[in-house]
């Protein structure tokens, strides 16, 4: 039994240091790559890079409301005839993993760019639940990334509203 616990830790450290290799080298390749996205407050390297492999080449999105879409936080409204849902919620159709990449990253560009922390919490102050308010930001995000890349302009966060 003690064997077996030593030969895990073991196994877990391993693993451990693996890991914390594989994202020295992502940081490194992001670097070299020095994406505009980076200067987003609250988006790291890791993240960055998660965010742009799913999404990849952002010549063949015509709007960021594709990507959008892609990203499967686009709001869902179901209409029949002359019914219409009283409640949207998320289509979750395209990336599971951008999206799970988009909603961590979310929480600590919320709370280290004042831009998005006034904009949540104008969504909860108009009675928005936290999911939704963070989705609402998510999508804000992925405009703005869209404008970078495809504009090649800068991030000033005196432009955003």
């Amino acid at each position: 039994m003690e064997i077996e616990i030593r030969q895990t830790v073991e196994m877990i450290e391993k693993i451990n240091s693996n890991l914390e290799a594989v994202e020295k080298k992502i940081e490194e390749f992001s670097r070299q790559l020095n994406s505009p996205i980076l200067a987003i407050p609250g988006i790291s390297h890791i993240s960055a890079m998660s965010i742009l492999a799913e999404i990849g080449d952002f010549s063949k999105y015509e709007s960021a409301k594709q990507i959008i879409k892609l990203s499967g936080t686009n709001p869902f409204v179901y209409e029949s005839g002359t019914y219409s849902m009283a409640r949207t919620r998320l289509e979750k159709k395209g990336s599971k993993y951008l999206r799970a990449t988009l909603y961590k990253t979310i929480q600590t560009v919320i709370l280290f760019n004042p831009v998005f922390n006034q904009y949540y919490a104008k969504k909860r102050a108009e009675g928005k639940s936290h999911l939704c308010a963070q989705g609402h930001c998510v999508r804000k995000l992925l405009r703005i990334i869209y404008h970078i890349l495809t504009t090649g302009k800068e991030f000033d966060p005196a432009l955003l509203r």
